[in-house]
């Protein structure tokens, strides 16, 4: 049998890099999914175990939306995984306008709690799990990135909180904590910059294990924590991470 055997997945963010990751393997693992997205979905993602919800959880309505659509595709509602999140701007906080603050905080989480908040109901009726994908920026902090920093920081802290509430409800609440990941996103960045090849080289010296991790390397760890195989964890802020959080062992 597989881990997730028709357990019932919501995620956000669900159409590109990490999320699509994640769907693919929440599929793979038998669950069925209800794939959520602020951008349009491509064909593909509309079969009896599998269907797109155009939502923008900023919006409390929307996300009411989300939570009935999902629960009228497929009757319940077992794990729910807040994936969706911006990264920019990427700057200190003396160069970050009131406006940026504000989208990094409405989508990073407001968004996480608004799904939270609707979705605890039917999690609790089936003794579900929340799984948040957070940051090693939400641990250690990363030079010009503040306010996404904190906004994974936020998202820990609430994890945490969250397992303290919901456990008596047979709920569990954990975050998953990647950090350099090969994304489209990401590879944008790399792209712009000065130096791409010098950018690509330091992210690698970054982890223990010389690389920068693929999507399906958090993906794994996600349906991991989703499943009846991490029955005893709740309130764990999970880093996957290559190690990095050991030390960057670079050279003086």
């Amino acid at each position: 049998m597989k881990p997730l055997n028709n357990a019932t997945v919501l995620i956000t963010g669900g159409l590109g890099g990490i999320g699509r990751a994640c769907v693919g393997a929440l599929l793979d693992a038998g669950a069925r999914v209800a794939v959520s997205d602020i951008k349009r979905a491509a064909a593909g993602f509309r079969s009896q175990r599998c269907r797109y919800l155009h939502a923008d959880i900023r919006d409390e309505r929307a996300v009411k939306r989300l939570v009935a659509g999902t629960i009228a595709a497929f009757g319940s509602l077992d794990v729910l995984v807040n994936n969706a999140a911006i990264f920019k701007p990427m700057a200190p906080v003396h160069r970050t306008t009131a406006a940026e603050f504000d989208a990094l905080v409405a989508v990073n989480l407001r968004g996480v709690f608004l799904c939270c908040k609707h979705a605890y109901r039917h999690l609790a009726r089936s003794r579900g799990c929340i799984v948040n994908v957070s940051s090693m920026a939400g641990v250690a902090g990363e030079k010009g990135h503040a306010v996404y920093c904190a906004t994974k920081g936020a998202i820990n802290a609430l994890t945490q909180a969250m397992a303290i509430d919901y456990g008596p409800a047979g709920v569990r609440c954990n975050a998953v904590c990647p950090s350099s990941v090969l994304t489209p996103n990401t590879d944008k960045l790399v792209s712009a910059a000065r130096h791409p090849a010098k950018v690509v080289a330091f992210r690698k010296k970054l982890t223990l294990l010389g690389y920068t991790a693929k999507p399906e390397e958090i993906a794994n760890v996600v349906v991991f924590l989703a499943s009846p195989a991490a029955s005893f964890m709740t309130g764990a802020i999970v880093p996957v991470s290559g190690g990095s959080e050991c030390g960057y062992g670079l050279k003086p």
